[in-house]
C-alpha cells in the first residue's frame, strides 16, 4: 500500500472517534443552556463517551472491510483488484522525476507441487514466495498476489540496476526455499516508460515473462 493510504487508514479509527467528540460537544454547546440540574453534566458526558466509542468501532470496521476487499486471504499479500487500482493510478499520475518497475512472477512446475505433496503444500509453497517478496519491497513499492501461483510487484523511485539486484535476490531466495518442492521462479520485467496505459503495459510484463517461462528459473528485463 503507498504511503498516504496507509497512514488514513491506520488513522481512520481515532479521526472518526474524534468526529465523534467534536459532534458531541457541538451538540452540548448548543444545548448547554437548554438543561440546567445536576445531572445535566453527567448526561453529556456519557453521551461523549458513546459518540467517541461508537466513532472508533466504524473506524476498525471500515478498515477491517477494507482489509477484506483488498487482500489475497492465502497470502496476506493485496489481490489482483487493489494491483490494477494501484497500476491505473500509477501511469495516471506519473512521477516525472521517477520510473516505475513492473515485476510478473511465476512459480515454475506448480502443478507439480500439488499433484506430488498435495494441495496443502502448494499453499505452503505460495505462502513461502509471499513472504520473500513482502521482504523484498522497496517501501514506496508493494506485492501482489494476481491469482493462482501468480504474482506482480511494483517499485519506484530506483533504477534499473537496482532493480534487477532485487528481482535475481527474489529469485534466488525463493529458489532455496522452494528446493524441498524442486521448484523455481521465473520474472518478467518491464519499466513504466515502455507504455502509457496499464493495459498495454500489462501486455509488455506479459511477453517478458512468457520469454522467462520458455527457459524456467530466470529473469527477463523488456525495455
Amino acid at each position: 500500500m503507498y504511503p498516504h493510504r496507509t497512514i488514513m487508514l491506520k488513522s481512520l479509527p481515532v479521526i472518526l472517534g474524534i468526529l465523534g467528540l467534536l459532534f458531541g460537544l457541538s451538540c452540548y454547546l448548543l444545548e448547554k443552556h437548554a438543561i440546567s440540574n445536576e445531572w445535566h453534566y453527567f448526561y453529556w458526558s456519557v453521551f461523549f463517551i458513546i459518540q467517541t466509542i461508537v466513532g472508533v468501532a466504524y473506524g476498525l470496521l471500515i478498515r477491517r472491510l477494507y482489509h477484506l476487499v483488498y487482500t489475497d486471504s492465502l497470502t496476506q499479500l493485496w489481490n489482483r483488484k487493489y494491483f490494477f487500482e494501484m497500476l491505473k493510478q500509477e501511469l495516471r499520475c506519473p512521477d516525472a522525476n521517477a520510473t516505475t518497475f513492473l515485476f510478473m512472477l511465476d512459480m515454475d512446475n506448480f502443478k507439480c507441487i500439488n499433484d506430488t505433496y498435495g494441495h496443502q503444500a502448494g499453499d505452503e509453497a505460495l505462502k513461502t514466495l509471499a513472504a520473500v517478496l513482502q521482504d523484498n519491497t522497496h517501501p514506496s513499492g508493494f506485492a501482489a498476489r494476481l491469482g493462482g501461483d501468480e504474482f506482480a510487484l511494483l517499485l519506484r523511485n530506483t533504477t534499473e540496476e537496482t532493480v534487477y539486484a532485487r528481482a535475481d535476490t527474489i529469485r534466488k531466495t525463493v529458489n532455496s526455499q522452494l528446493a524441498v518442492y524442486n521448484s523455481t521462479i521465473s520474472i518478467g520485467i518491464v519499466s513504466s516508460t515502455a507504455a502509457t496505459s496499464s493495459d498495454k503495459l500489462l501486455a509488455l510484463a506479459d511477453q517478458a515473462l512468457y520469454s522467462a517461462k520458455v527457459h524456467k528459473d530466470c529473469i527477463v528485463f523488456s525495455k
